[in-house]
């Protein structure tokens, strides 16, 4: 499977491990693509949820049921940052807007301090 910036995959993140997120569920990569392809074994996601907080923080950012092949309303838990084994990909989503993409930089900017 071709692992993709700005896509979403379904991805294995057992067991889970105290803050790090568990079981199998949506995720967003945002490693940079020059990475990807280079066969590095592991890349860079965001989890999402669908346990919804209504919030406004560059903690978690909004996707809608249908965007990039989600099902559920769900948040990016942004401060959930993680690299992850490629093996743990299971399927291919889809792909989020340019501008969500975008949304979502910014906020890992916001956390990161970039």
């Amino acid at each position: 499977m071709k692992i993709q910036r700005g896509h979403i995959y379904v991805v294995d993140f057992n067991p889970r491990v105290k803050t790090k997120p568990g079981k199998v569920r949506p995720a967003v990569v945002v490693q940079d693509d020059l990475l990807n392809e280079a066969g590095y074994p592991s890349t860079v996601v965001v989890p999402l949820t669908t346990k919804l907080v209504a919030t406004d923080t560059p903690l978690r950012m909004r996707l809608t049921a249908g965007v990039a092949g989600l099902e559920h309303d769900s948040d990016v838990l942004v401060a959930q940052l993680i690299a992850v084994a490629n093996e743990s990909f299971k399927k291919e989503l889809g792909a989020l807007p340019v501008d969500l993409v975008a949304a979502l930089e910014v906020k890992l900017r916001s956390i990161l301090n970039l």
